[in-house]
Formats: structure tokens, C-alpha cells, sequence
């Protein structure tokens, strides 16, 4: 058996052998290997390191560009919506233009110092009208100002007072005049803003219209103030649904005292004439063939 001494000794050796660190290890690979492969791992190396930092860079920028476009679309979903607030908030709706048809005119007339009377008699007085050829009149504060009556204007103007959802159930009022044959006979026609409304405010209104539209339909009611208020009665007239108010006379029978009917979906004429209630639909008519 070796002395203890000799044991200790190998036992040293043998740590030493054990004992080395990655720098050893590298060199006595370089020292074993082919100085070619050596070369060839170091380039291999590099080259990954390259990759892995060109793979870096460009998770980066994709993240840039994602975080970029992101903002963009944001922005864009902004200036969108902002333009359709804009729009919303700040234009005002196309509407169809109002209109009752196409007429010739009579002469002027002025409402500044003139009354509903004295102007129901220059119209009625007018010889130049045509025989069964519908005209309107051109209702105007005055000669330097010719621009047509407002609807409220009109009914002023008529000494009429109606309710303001009745006014604003039509676009437009206008008057108009009609040699008969017999003499020149008024009436009026409207635009309806919405039909459905404005049959609503008609049949409303039918109470007191006799009252309201006496004075510019030339009715006189010094003999006939006790009809005021009554019912209107539908009937047609020349294929014309119509809501007309008679006076019961048990010797002449039922007189029309005036009625009023809608040409179109759209215009609505008031008369006591049949036949300006003719006249009028047939100008309408064909304007619309």
C-alpha cells in the first residue's frame, strides 16, 4: 500500500487535471482544429450575429409602421367625421322649389297705402284680362321693393288672422284673378308643404275659412254671417274632390258660397267658381303632360 503521502500527491494532480476554465478549452481547440474551420466558425458566427440584429431592426420597424398606420387611420376616422359634422351643421338641406304653376301675370299690385278692398276692386275692374285665362296676381309692398308677400305678409294683407301651424303648412299663398264671362272672378292657390299636414290644418280651419278668405275671394257675408262655422261637405266637381260650403235657400235651393279642392298632391286652390276651378286644372294639367 503507497504511504499516505503518495496519495495526497495524485490526488492533486488529478484536481489540477479537472480544474480548467473556457479560455484552456479554446485554446486547445485552436491548438486541435484546422486553422480553415476556425475561420469558416468565426464567419458563421458573425454572420448569425448580423441576422439576429437585422431581425431586431426590423421587428422594430414593422412596429413603427403598425403604431404609424394605426395613428393614421385614427386620424383619418377624425377629419371623417369632423367633415360629415361640418356638413350636417353648417349646409342646409336641397328642397323642392315651390310653385303653383305656370301663369301669366297682371299688373302690379301695391300693398303699401292699399287696403284688400281697394285692390279686390282694381283687380275686378281690370279689362284686359282674357276670357277663361287664369292669371295671378303680383302682390308687392311697392314699386321699389318687388318682391312677392310672405305667407303672413298675405294674410295681413287680407285682414285674415290663421294659426301659425296652418301658415306653416304651405310653402306659398298666392292670389289670382279670372274673366268668366261674367266678371273677374278671384281665387287662391297654395303649395302645400306636406299634404298630410296641411289637410289636417284645412279641415281645422273650415270653421272660420269663410271668414278668413271673404275679403280676397270677393264673398260678400253681410246676409250670410249665420253660415259662418258650418260644415263643409265633400262632393266632386268636374272629377275633383272638393270640400265646399252652401247656403240652404228652400226657394233657389243650395247656393255655393265657396269651396276649395287640391288640384295635385302638391297645390290646393280656395274660388266660388266652377269654372276657374276648371280653368286653373287645366292650365295645371298641362303643364304636367
Amino acid at each position: 500500500m503507497p504511504p499516505e503521502s503518495e496519495q495526497k500527491k495524485e490526488t492533486s494532480e488529478k484536481k489540477k487535471i479537472l480544474m480548467h476554465t473556457y479560455s484552456d478549452d479554446l485554446a486547445k481547440a485552436l491548438d486541435t482544429t484546422d486553422a480553415a474551420i476556425v475561420q469558416d466558425l468565426l464567419v458563421e458566427g458573425r454572420e448569425r450575429e448580423a441576422q439576429e440584429h437585422d431581425e431586431k431592426v426590423r421587428v422594430r420597424q414593422k412596429g413603427w409602421y403598425k403604431a404609424g398606420a394605426t395613428i393614421l387611420i385614427l386620424f383619418t376616422l377624425v377629419a371623417s367625421a369632423y367633415t360629415v359634422y361640418h356638413y350636417k351643421m353648417l349646409t342646409v338641406p336641397a328642397q323642392k322649389s315651390a310653385s303653383v304653376g305656370v301663369f301669366p301675370s297682371t299688373q302690379v299690385v301695391t300693398t303699401s297705402g292699399n287696403d284688400i278692398r281697394t285692390a279686390i276692386e282694381t283687380i275686378s275692374s281690370d279689362a284686359s284680362l282674357e276670357l277663361n285665362k287664369p292669371a295671378l296676381v303680383p302682390l308687392v309692398k311697392d314699386f321699389e321693393n318687388l318682391t312677392l308677400l310672405t305667407n303672413s305678409e298675405i294674410f295681413s294683407f287680407f285682414e285674415a288672422r290663421v294659426s301659425e301651424p296652418f301658415l306653416t303648412s304651405f310653402n306659398l299663398f298666392r292670389l289670382g284673378v279670372m274673366n268668366d264671362g261674367n266678371k273677374n272672378t278671384t281665387f287662391i292657390l297654395a303649395s302645400m308643404v306636406d299634404t298630410d299636414i296641411a289637410s289636417k290644418e284645412l279641415l281645422i280651419a273650415e270653421p272660420d275659412l269663410l271668414k278668413i278668405l271673404h275679403k280676397p275671394l270677393d264673398i260678400d257675408i253681410s246676409n250670410i254671417d249665420e253660415e259662418i262655422g258650418n260644415v263643409f261637405t265633400s262632393e266632386y266637381m268636374y272629377n275633383i274632390p272638393i270640400r265646399s260650403l252652401r247656403i240652404k235657400n228652400e226657394e233657389a235651393g243650395n247656393d255655393l258660397v265657396m269651396f276649395y279642392g287640391r288640384l295635385t298632391n302638391e297645390i290646393v286652390i280656395f274660388t266660388t267658381s266652377p269654372s276657374v276651378l276648371k280653368e286653373v286644372y287645366n292650365t295645371i294639367i298641362r303643364q304636367h303632360q
